[in-house]
């Protein structure tokens, strides 16, 4: 069979909102027969597995693949994905998400018409059915609704492209490009996405953006599941792992590396300040030399996290840490939460 798409879903203990996910591929109007579904199990240790069976024998164009052995991190099964498809392009979906209906279609039509390499969508921002839309343009004046661009023309094009709408979904990908640059996620650590996505942009010379097209519908879910979502010692150290494997994909890169920087500073920022204080104690001083090894500017716009960073470069390390004590409490305030994540 010869299909148009091909859409790999990662699942780890994803029961509860699985088959939501999968439907919103079953239900595309480019019509299911045209697409490749392949979801692969990261060794749930709940209903996943029962769920991805069902589905799998009752399509012969869904793929369950379950893993021997839990990754603890969403790069593997989503490599594990790549090397599985057969399709020429790539869409890649969280289950705890969803794609609007006509999102597939209008992706695959772009990425055929505009002889692009990566298409990109607005999307909703979904806290607790609070829908946000969120921008995907900056630093940009065009107000068209198909926007195409050379990431690496100059650096106003770079800065349009490097700013926050890293995560793979949303988009969909030529796979040619993603085979012949040898494009992968990290596979051992977080900034997974981010890695993926920078690649993506330094070897290619035109993406599509529609910004009037919202496709997609990422669920903001609280979950002790969630990797990002659990502020603890071992995530941060595995964002810092991965923040930096993408701080050198700029090494060669013309226009720096300011935008990617910012735009993962926020999250390791707010990583650091969700430590307990020991673990701020001891992890301060390894952040203190990896900002001082970038060379670029660091960038914050947000007051809270510039003061608290300016206190880190400066090496206040105990006045850092208390302001980040602060900014702790009042971010998992829940009302506090919400408002940061609106207006960030």
């Amino acid at each position: 069979m010869v299909y148009k798409i091909s859409v790999i879903i990662p699942v780890y203990n994803a029961e509860s909102t699985l088959k939501k996910a999968i439907d919103s591929v079953i239900n595309q109007t480019i019509g299911f027969e045209n697409i490749e579904l392949i979801i692969v199990n990261d060794k749930s240790t709940d209903n996943s597995k029962s769920i991805i069976d069902e589905y799998c024998n009752k399509y012969e164009n869904i793929i369950g693949i379950h893993l021997d052995k839990n990754s603890g991190f969403p790069g593997k099964p989503r490599n594990v994905g790549i090397e599985q498809s057969t399709a020429p392009y790539l869409v890649f979906l969280d289950a705890d998400d969803e794609y609007f209906q006509h999102a597939f279609e209008v992706y695959y039509k772009t990425i055929i018409n505009e002889n692009s390499d990566m298409v990109m969508g607005s999307h909703y921002w979904n806290m607790d059915n609070d829908k946000m839309k969120v921008k995907i343009l900056h630093e940009c004046d065009d107000e068209s609704d198909l926007i195409n661009i050379n990431p690496m023309l100059n650096e106003k094009t770079f800065n349009m492209t490097t700013y926050y709408n890293v995560a793979p979904w949303g988009k969909i990908f030529n796979k040619q490009l993603i085979m012949d640059k040898d494009i992968r996620f990290l596979e051992d650590a977080l900034s997974e996405d981010a890695y993926f996505y920078y690649k993506t942009l330094l070897n290619t010379n035109r993406i599509t953006l529609l910004p009037n097209e919202i496709l997609y519908n990422y669920n903001v879910i609280e979950s002790n599941d969630s990797i990002i979502h659990t502020h603890n010692l071992k995530t941060y150290n595995n964002f810092l792992k991965g923040f930096k494997e993408v701080v050198k994909l700029f090494n060669d890169c013309p226009y720096g590396c300011k935008q990617p920087v910012r735009a993962s500073m926020y999250s390791l920022l707010l990583l650091f300040s969700n430590l307990n204080l020991n673990e701020k104690k001891n992890s301060i001083q390894e952040l203190y030399d990896f900002e001082h090894s970038i060379d670029e500017e660091i960038f914050i716009t947000l007051r809270e996290l510039k003061i608290m960073n300016n206190q880190i470069l400066n090496h206040h390390f105990t006045r850092a840490i208390i302001i980040s004590e602060i900014y702790s409490k009042l971010y998992n305030n829940n009302t506090i939460k919400k408002l940061y994540r609106k207006f960030r």
